[in-house]
């Protein structure tokens, strides 16, 4: 079974859930997946926390932004240190508060969200907040994908198609 079918089989289980775009005349042109825990946020009920649900809107959007035409930047998508484990952040930074939602590449222009935190909430980087959430990332991959690794590169252009030309790992 490849990577691509493991990712078929654990969408049609719903234990990944694929993010589509919804403006109109946007084209996908790469593929994200979010795990569950992920998906319950950005699908959950409404609350009275009207700036709440305004924000994880916003998130949406900004997940949608992976999957659309636009261009990758170094101020939308880092490597985290240390570069070997291959987990990266998408930053949804726009408005307060900043998020962050970590995750893996099995392949080429496909992007395994697998959980997210408020930045205000990890700290400096090297922090145990920061690594108990990397930790957390590569728990639920091997959750979802073992025995199959994620593609390792500090090379942004051997994991996405359209990225802008910049500094996306500290190294």
């Amino acid at each position: 079974m490849s990577i691509t079918d493991l990712i078929r089989d654990r969408v049609q289980r719903k234990m990944l859930f694929p993010i589509t775009p919804k403006a109109p005349g946007m084209a996908p042109v790469r593929a994200m997946f979010v795990a569950e825990k992920l998906w319950e946020l950005l699908n959950s009920p409404e609350t009275d926390d009207e700036a709440w649900e305004q924000r994880i809107g916003e998130l949406q959007a900004d997940l949608e932004r992976f999957v659309g035409d636009d261009p990758v930047t170094p101020e939308y998508l880092k490597l985290l240190y240390p570069a070997r484990e291959g987990v990266w952040e998408i930053r949804s930074v726009a408005h307060a508060p900043s998020i962050r939602v970590l995750g893996l590449f099995p392949e080429k222009d496909v992007f395994v969200a697998t959980n997210m935190e408020l930045r205000e909430n990890l700290g400096g980087w090297q922090s145990r907040a920061w690594k108990d959430v990397k930790r957390a990332a590569k728990t639920v991959w091997v959750w979802l994908f073992h025995p199959y690794q994620p593609v390792i590169s500090t090379n942004v252009n051997d994991l996405v198609s359209g990225a802008v030309d910049g500094k996306y790992f500290k190294g």
